[in-house]
């Protein structure tokens, strides 16, 4: 079964395309996956929030996975493990640099005169 068997073009719209597990053991899809979707609007500090709480959800679940793959290595894919990694270390990336971008955008209000 080749890809373009799988997907006909009415599922494809932009460059939106719905991914499908064919695996029970692959990672569950990200649910509200559609960019179409605008959130709702919410403060700079509840945006924060759940960016932090985000990370902190992708770093256990990193963790989860890996060591479900030491205990049970038949019930994990290796990839899925590495893509949960790959997205826990892209997370944990990105928040470093906005807490960086923070504290420099403080450093400059404090030393405005």
């Amino acid at each position: 079964m080749s890809l373009l068997n799988t997907i006909n073009e009415n599922m494809v719209g932009g460059n939106f395309v719905p991914m499908k597990t064919t695996s029970p053991l692959h990672l569950k899809a990200v649910k509200n996956s559609d960019p179409q979707v605008i959130p709702e609007e919410s403060s700079f500090a509840d945006l924060v929030r759940k960016g932090l709480a985000a990370a902190n959800s992708d770093q256990i679940e990193s963790a989860d996975i890996f060591v479900k793959m030491i205990s049970d290595p038949d019930s994990v894919e290796v990839h899925d493990v590495s893509i949960a990694m790959a997205k826990a270390n892209m997370s944990l990336q990105m928040t470093k640099s906005i807490v960086d971008g923070a504290v420099q955008a403080y450093k400059d209000i404090i030393s405005m005169r």
